[in-house]
């Protein structure tokens, strides 16, 4: 099977790598605990951990997702058609971003809250890293 690795890292410093495996699924350690994300049906990720349930990204739209965690609900927007990079939001106020790091590159940053658990803020990029492979997939097929 066609696996993919993605290396997350903050200020140069490694954070995780997730595993990629089937259906847009992953494995990673974050501060030393094994957490997964599964798909459910082509709508909804979860986050899981040793105890259960962490958060899970519902699609609202093509250009939207809502995250709920137990501390309560974020967003991620893609707030232009034109371009990849997507949003995160609390309350309706924006207060991260999610990008490529230019045009030509395959490499991405995450300038997310600092208050948020590093295991969501990863999951967040993991779902916006999905987006964009599910949007590589569907250009590929059109042409």
């Amino acid at each position: 099977m066609f696996r993919r690795r993605y290396e997350l890292s903050d200020d140069g410093n490694p954070v995780t790598e997730l595993a990629r495996f089937r259906r847009e699924s992953c494995e990673f350690l974050v501060e030393g605990v094994t957490l997964r994300v599964t798909r459910e049906r082509g709508k909804r990720f979860v986050l899981d951990g040793p105890t259960g349930r962490l958060a899970t990204a519902d699609r609202e739209t093509s250009r939207r997702w809502a995250i709920t965690t137990p501390t309560g609900r974020l967003e991620l927007a893609r707030p232009s058609m034109w371009k990849s990079a997507w949003e995160l939001g609390r309350g309706g106020q924006p207060v991260g971003r999610i990008a490529y790091d230019g045009v030509f590159t395959r490499t991405s940053y995450a300038d997310l809250p600092s208050d948020l658990p590093l295991a969501i803020r990863v999951f967040a990029h993991y779902v916006v890293l999905m987006m964009w492979e599910r949007a590589a997939a569907a250009a590929a097929a059109s042409s």
